[in-house]
């Protein structure tokens, strides 16, 4: 448990540090940086930005899109915490990706364009802000979500509550395990005055609404029967911020009717979303009927 958080506070503060060093402690990009970097890295299909309102929670929510043709399959892409959107513009840019998905990556709520530093601790509200993102930009047709860490717990929400619009899940290091969520006494402090005057916007929003997660996961468990679309589970064994074991808590939860798969990465650690997105597309391809076959060669396995 020492070991634990103090890896976790190096984290942070590691973060912090090249953070402040690059000047975006922000963690989102703005729209015209947006099409300028997809543009640099070989996209040629324009992004389109829309802003749709969130009328429970009175704010925008922010997301950026590619389409090639609407009739292609769509994916969803949800980040963690502290991040924004553009953690999946690499995915976005990928012209081997666009050219057989729709892709749509959301600002969750608090962070990026969505009400930056307005936290919003509750996953049902988090799921209901992809949902409406995902109503505006591909109407009526089911989507394939992939979640990155703490987007993981909000994509297994949105197909509890949106079952009937959900194809897949893909978590890639998921937090779902609650009682796998940390219990450190640094988080409090970044809490509260005077250490949360001083604290970034994206970092203390990233802060309040992890220190709230537990107690959803708790609130999710008996609700993932509910569960049964086909799930790919990426997880890296070397995975010291969220550990391997969410993996293995995810496929107990589902019920027999529910299809899931278990990619356990030898390396990769939690940064494995960058670091190796040849894993992330095979894991897309293998939800997606439409290309499982073409795929299978690189793939142990099958539903």
């Amino acid at each position: 448990m020492l070991r634990r958080t103090i890896r976790n506070v190096s984290f942070l503060l590691l973060a912090w540090f090249i953070a402040v060093q690059a000047g975006c402690l922000s963690f989102r990009t703005s729209d015209e940086k947006w099409a300028q970097k997809l543009q640099e890295k070989g996209q040629k299909l324009p992004p389109r930005f829309t802003d749709v309102y969130d009328s429970l929670a009175q704010r925008n929510i922010h997301a950026v899109s590619i389409a090639a043709a609407d009739s292609l399959p769509v994916w969803v892409f949800v980040h963690g915490s502290p991040g924004s959107s553009d953690a999946f513009l690499h995915l976005l840019a990928d012209t081997s990706l666009s050219r057989q998905y729709q892709m749509i990556t959301v600002d969750r709520p608090g962070f990026g364009y969505s009400g930056f530093g307005k936290v919003e601790k509750s996953l049902e509200a988090q799921a209901r802000a992809v949902k409406l993102a995902v109503d505006k930009l591909a109407p009526k047709q089911p989507v394939f979500l992939a979640g990155h860490s703490y987007g993981g717990p909000v994509i297994v929400q949105f197909a509890i509550d949106y079952p009937e619009q959900t194809a897949g899940l893909l978590l890639l290091a998921a937090s779902v395990d609650p009682k796998l969520e940390p219990d450190t006494w640094w988080m409090p402090v970044v809490d509260n005055p005077p250490v949360r005057w001083i604290t970034p916007k994206s970092m203390f929003t990233s802060n309040r609404e992890i220190i709230a997660l537990k107690k959803e996961l708790e609130n999710m468990m008996p609700l993932w029967q509910r569960v049964t679309c086909p799930m790919v589970v990426q997880q890296a064994v070397n995975d010291v911020l969220v550990p391997a074991g969410n993996a293995h808590f995810a496929k107990n939860m589902l019920t027999e009717s529910a299809r899931v798969h278990i990619d356990s990465l030898p390396d990769g650690n939690h940064f494995f979303l960058w670091t190796r997105p040849e894993v992330v597309k095979q894991g897309m391809k293998r939800l997606n009927p439409d290309f499982r076959d073409s795929s299978r060669r690189d793939l142990d396995g099958d539903f």
